[in-house]
């Protein structure tokens, strides 16, 4: 498929399964399909501020060259047909059905994507999370092929067979300060919560929305997305996009692990929402911390913290009560100021203090744990108190 905005090129299938007679399926009279029709659903949910080049407003999933729809026929043999050039940029594509046995009288469901398997038990058809890659900073190209879709189909007159996909999982894009260097990964993480990694989904299911339920084969409590060609400058946000299972994240914090190339590790926090399908959603981290974990001794060490604020006049509070942690002028880029927090040696058991970020327009504000033990570790990890949505969306 392709972004309307501007060329993505993602591989789009479907197949149609054969599920014999059920009261939601189709009922026209026993004859052959004329026409079948797949019919794209566009996510809904948040948009990019409209400053940008990318516009979730407009993100749309249009077919496009290499696209392949499948069809599985009652007695389970699978077709392949490309489509046609005349449905490039289109939200739809047709087919005729006469030459396909598809009987109107018989229900049948469609999915994307395409399983080239000719063993495929439709009951269980699976769906997986792992394996999500990204080329470069904010780029799409890698989510299409974990947009998993399914519909059943509905008739209306003169023969037809129509499909309308219902999105399963919610896109998510994740926006986070970070220092200069190349990135290879993010792992986006929450405790006690568990992310369906791989799962079902019943294509002979009786209604909808069991169709396009989840059923979980394997759990975690991260999910993880691959990054090449992610070279940042400093004071840069690097923005990244997973496809995530629908989840309900209300009141939990979600946790960024991003690692370099070099193995070092920068680390962001912001608040959860509800996730659900055909959902997609925008995550805007204001601060990260580096080192997310360092080793540093007694003597003391420094942490880094990145800060974006949410207009480029907008002044910030610095607070903090500990006089064994101290910080250096702020350098400032555009809407990104860097912090250096100097540590002093401890000699005593451990400690910690907190670290304040107040905007004073907006009253916005970031607190940071900076935790020494006299074994020498240092952690910060912070996230604005308000909506995670707030700020400018670049």
């Amino acid at each position: 498929m392709k972004h309307k905005s501007f060329i993505l090129l993602f591989p789009l299938l479907a197949a149609l399964v054969s599920c014999g007679q059920k009261e939601n399926g189709t009922s026209l009279p026993r004859d052959e399909v004329q026409t079948v029709r797949f019919m794209l659903t566009q996510y809904e949910g948040d948009a990019v501020d409209s400053k940008t080049s990318y516009d979730l407003d407009n993100m749309q999933f249009l077919w496009a060259e290499g696209d392949i729809v499948g069809i599985i026929s009652s007695e389970g043999n699978q077709l392949k047909f490309p489509i046609k050039p005349d449905f490039y940029g289109q939200s739809y594509a047709d087919f005729d059905g006469r030459g396909f046995a598809l009987i109107s009288g018989e229900s049948y469901s469609s999915y994307y994507p395409f399983v080239a398997d000719y063993d495929l038990n439709p009951t269980a058809l699976p769906i997986s999370y792992e394996g999500q890659f990204q080329d470069g900073d904010n780029s799409m190209a890698g989510i299409g092929a974990f947009s998993f879709t399914a519909a059943m189909g509905t008739s209306p007159a003169q023969g037809n067979l129509d499909f309308t996909f219902r999105n399963i999982g919610s896109p998510h894009r994740y926006r986070i300060p970070v220092p200069a260097g190349t990135y290879k990964s993010l792992r986006l993480s929450i405790p006690d919560t568990e992310y369906i990694v791989q799962g079902t989904i019943n294509l002979m299911a009786s209604t909808e929305e069991d169709l396009i339920n989840i059923t979980p084969v394997s759990l975690s409590d991260h999910l993880d997305l691959t990054l090449t060609g992610a070279t940042m400058s400093a004071g840069s946000k690097l923005r990244c996009w997973l496809m995530v299972p629908p989840v309900n994240l209300t009141g939990k914090t979600i946790t960024l692990l991003l690692t370099k190339d070099d193995g070092s590790q920068v680390v962001a926090s912001l608040a959860g929402s509800d996730c659900p399908a055909n959902y997609r959603k925008v995550f805007n981290a204001q601060t990260s911390v580096w080192p997310a974990e360092s080793a540093v001794s007694s003597q003391g060490g420094e942490v880094s913290v990145c800060l974006t604020r949410s207009a480029v006049d907008n002044a910030v509070t610095l607070s903090c009560d500990e006089a064994w942690i101290s910080a250096g002028t702020p350098v400032t880029d555009g809407l990104v100021s860097t912090y250096l927090f100097t540590v002093q040696e401890n000699a005593g058991a451990e400690r910690e203090g907190s670290v304040s970020f107040t905007e004073t327009s907006t009253g916005l504000t970031n607190t940071i744990v900076i935790k020494q033990q006299k074994a020498g570790t240092i952690i910060g990890i912070g996230g604005w108190e308000s909506d995670s949505h707030s700020g400018n969306a670049n």
